[in-house]
């Protein structure tokens, strides 16, 4: 088994890089990046990986790319790829590298890279991951393992609900005309989801006598934009705490008066805040589908 595990780009400032193309493709480092190196994946969980290099060379003198292909049995696939018409490339290996250095039979060279698990293909990986957030409470982190279950999918839909609205914004499609006021920009409809995070969180802890869970005010419309990643990471810390220590008769035991007026109990709330930003996301997607089709 073989696959695409990262296209390895060449750069002179690994930082600058990586400030970049995390906020073109909507991706997040996998860990705390070196200074010389760091793997981008999008924040969804699900697609190729973007790993940045430091180089010495500039673009113009050297290639500075290549793919890292993932093999689930190294030494089986390198033979393998030798039989297609691949080479064996000489290289100073460092000790216990964990990859071969290759050229296919047009000379252009990429890594195998001994990976395990992790070789399996992303569509049976994502099914099996669900395109979970990076890190996970512990099991029993939460008295009620449904709380854990929706906070963990809350996170997975905020976090996903980005970068949908970055291609949709960027691809320049109107958005419906309608007298709601989330969607009189994109601009205003990226406030409005994370907006609503944070007044979810701050009802359910209001109901339940819970502390304020102390998260700020969603910066205005006109700032929303550049700060979008921060006040996220700001909502989703404040999301992962409150909820734990509650047993799981408190989720279900009383209906309270939601902001829009309808009776919910808590859990229901939690299962609406997990569907706003997917549903939204669910627009913009077939916009940009529409799009496409044009």
């Amino acid at each position: 088994m073989l696959r695409i595990g990262s296209i390895v780009w060449g750069v002179n400032d690994v930082a600058s890089a990586l400030r970049f193309w995390s906020e073109a493709l909507g991706y997040r480092p996998r860990y705390e990046p070196d200074d010389d190196w760091v793997i981008l994946e999008p924040v969804t969980g699900y697609g190729v990986q973007l790993a940045l290099q430091q180089v010495k060379a500039a673009a113009a003198e050297r290639r500075r790319h290549h793919l890292d292909l993932y093999a689930r049995d190294q030494a089986a696939e390198v033979v393998r790829l030798e039989g297609l018409g691949a080479t064996r490339v000489e290289w100073r290996y460092e000790q216990d590298a964990d990859y071969v250095v290759m050229a296919d039979p047009d000379g252009n060279l990429f890594c195998v890279i001994e990976a395990g698990d992790a070789a399996a293909d992303q569509g049976t990986r994502a099914l099996e991951a669900a395109a979970l957030p990076a890190a996970l409470p512990e099991p029993d982190a939460f008295a009620y393992r449904g709380a854990r279950a929706l906070v963990i999918l809350h996170e997975r839909e905020l976090r996903a609900f980005l970068p949908v609205w970055r291609a949709a914004k960027a691809s320049g499609v109107p958005l419906p005309a309608t007298s709601d006021e989330a969607y009189a920009s994109y601009d205003a409809l990226l406030r409005h989801v994370l907006r609503a995070a944070m007044r979810y969180l701050t009802w359910v802890c209001t109901h339940l006598d819970l502390p304020d869970p102390g998260v700020a005010e969603a910066p205005p419309v006109e700032s929303i934009a550049a700060e979008a990643e921060s006040y996220l990471e700001h909502v989703l810390d404040r999301w992962r705490d409150p909820l734990k220590a509650l047993s799981e008769e408190r989720f279900e035991d009383a209906t309270y008066t939601a902001n829009w007026g309808a009776p919910m109990t808590v859990e229901a709330m939690l299962e609406h805040a997990v569907m706003h930003p997917q549903r939204h996301a669910l627009q913009l997607r077939e916009l940009l589908r529409e799009r496409r089709r044009a």
